[in-house]
């Protein structure tokens, strides 16, 4: 490596650690993604522990990934380090998010189906443990009582 090369190395190492770890996580996510990578195979393919690759794409974690263990994964997916660190853009935005699950008429008709359906049905039928469902009514019955 000659000088203006080391120069341009340490310019980079600057601008990465001055980039937040919220950019650096979703863009790596987005990314891995993007590429069909999952979190085992980063790990195989980058030699990095499978720990590190989940800590990097959980966003409510605090980790932020070093400088070299974000150019090792940038080279396993054929990008530069300048598109982990550049803000979101483009068609590699996160996906929006989906509308709530549970507008009124859906509470109704859990209601609804909680009075009239034995507990494994409604489990089954709305993917939910017995817990859950006791709660949803719990809840569901006051949310539909503020509505009215």
């Amino acid at each position: 490596m000659n000088l203006a090369q080391q120069k341009e190395v340490i310019s980079l190492y600057k601008l990465y650690q001055a980039i937040d770890r919220n950019t650096i996580k979703a863009n790596l996510k987005i990314y891995t993604e993007k590429a069909g990578l999952k979190p085992l195979d980063i790990a195989k393919y980058t030699g990095i522990p499978v720990q590190t690759i989940y800590q990097m794409r959980k966003l409510s974690s605090v980790y932020k990934p070093d400088f070299i263990t974000c150019l090792v994964i940038c080279d396993l997916l054929q990008i530069s380090i300048m598109d982990i660190i550049q803000p979101l853009t483009g068609s590699l935005i996160l996906p929006k998010i989906k509308p709530a699950k549970w507008s009124v008429s859906n509470k109704s008709k859990f209601v609804k189906d909680y009075n009239s359906l034995d507990i494994t049905s409604i489990c089954k039928k709305y993917s939910i443990t017995p817990r859950t469902a006791q709660e949803y009514q719990k809840n569901f019955i006051r949310d539909l009582e503020d509505c009215q």
